[in-house]
């Protein structure tokens, strides 16, 4: 055994070399043991979390197409925005094909998204009017909070309705928002506070400092979407300001041209029978007695059919314009129906009196 102790020196080498061989599988084994437990217990965090981990592998496999990934980037959406964006398989739809996905066969109403609680897909319908395609990325937002929606306990949701419904009560009883949500509600009573939710998060600049907070998960800067969403809203208020100026014009003028042809009725009627009489007392012989009375009596009588016909010229004036109103109206008219169907809505077919 002693002479084992002091072997020669390519012996003592190879028993070092053996105890730094089992120091390194003894340390490779550690991590194994940590590796597995570190497995353990992600295992049991995956049982706990089922919807993460689908998330997670429904990310990995996503491959989003350049329109997709551009409206994550415009609309500023976080890191954690973007991942449940992604985990919801968005796909731009066209047209009829959109329509058996997700619309509502409603007149007026048009559905430009849908986030589907069955099986957590988000659908974009393909909006081609360019001067529309910021609507796209805010509709893309909107649905991806639909899906933070989905996502968070009935507790956050609960601590979140206070002040969703202090967000809503801000924008006053006049806001077209209003209208909005009592369609939302009319269709389902359940979607109230889900689409406050995803509207607040997009459309409202000021917010409670909860809903800031919380909405800085989805967003790196949520006013970018807010700022899309004004631009597209502008569109809209700038044509039915318009609409609302024209419609107040043409009723101003309708009734200025029916006041003043009744007016002008009236007077001709009245002018008509003067000179009626006119003619018949300057045809009796004696009828006047003076060449000076006769010339007044004719130049009151022109004067009069002057200033008639002076009338009559200013309200044809009126008729002219009200007609070029008409057209501007009926062109505005077929520029909002164009928009209506950029946007996938079936406008209200009215019934013919009978």
């Amino acid at each position: 055994m002693t002479g084992l102790e002091h072997s020669d020196a390519p012996a003592a080498g190879r028993s070092r070399g053996a105890r730094i061989g089992r120091g390194i599988l003894i340390g490779v084994a550690a991590v194994c043991i940590a590796a597995q437990s570190a497995l353990l217990a992600s295992a049991g965090w995956a049982v706990a979390h089922p919807r993460a981990v689908t998330d997670t592998v429904t990310v990995w496999q996503y491959d989003a197409t350049p329109a997709i990934s551009g409206y994550a980037t415009r609309a500023a959406m976080s890191e954690r925005g973007r991942f449940l964006f992604y985990a919801s398989v968005p796909e731009i739809v066209p047209g009829d094909a959109f329509d058996a996905l997700c619309s509502r066969d409603e007149p007026d109403i048009g559905v430009l998204g849908c986030y589907t609680l069955a099986d957590g897909r988000i659908y974009l319908y393909d909006i081609t009017n360019p001067d529309l395609d910021a609507f796209e990325v805010v509709v893309a937002a909107h649905e991806m909070l639909h899906a933070a929606w989905d996502r968070l306990s009935p507790e956050q949701q609960s601590a979140l309705t206070e002040p969703l419904e202090e967000a809503f009560a801000a924008v006053g009883p006049d806001s077209e928002l209003v209208e909005r949500i009592a369609s939302y509600e009319e269709f389902d009573p359940t979607s109230r506070i889900p689409e406050l939710y995803a509207i607040v998060g997009t459309e409202l600049t000021d917010l409670p400092p909860e809903l800031d907070e919380h909405y800085a998960q989805f967003f790196d800067d949520r006013q970018t979407v807010v700022a899309l969403w004004k631009q597209v809203e502008a569109i809209f208020v700038e044509l039915e300001a318009e609409l609302d100026r024209l419609s107040s014009e043409l009723d101003r003028l309708a009734a200025e041209i029916d006041a003043e042809q009744a007016a002008a009725e009236q007077t001709a009627a009245v002018l008509e029978a003067d000179i009626a009489a006119f003619n018949a007392r300057a045809s009796r012989p004696g009828g006047y007695t003076s060449q000076s009375a006769f010339e007044r009596d004719r130049q009151s009588l022109i004067v009069r059919q002057t200033a008639l016909t002076a009338a009559i010229d200013a309200t044809n004036a009126k008729v002219d314009e009200y007609n070029a109103l008409v057209d501007e109206f009926t062109a505005l008219n077929e520029q909002a129906a164009a928009l209506d169907k950029d946007l996938n809505i079936d406008p209200q077919r009215l019934e013919t009196s009978e």
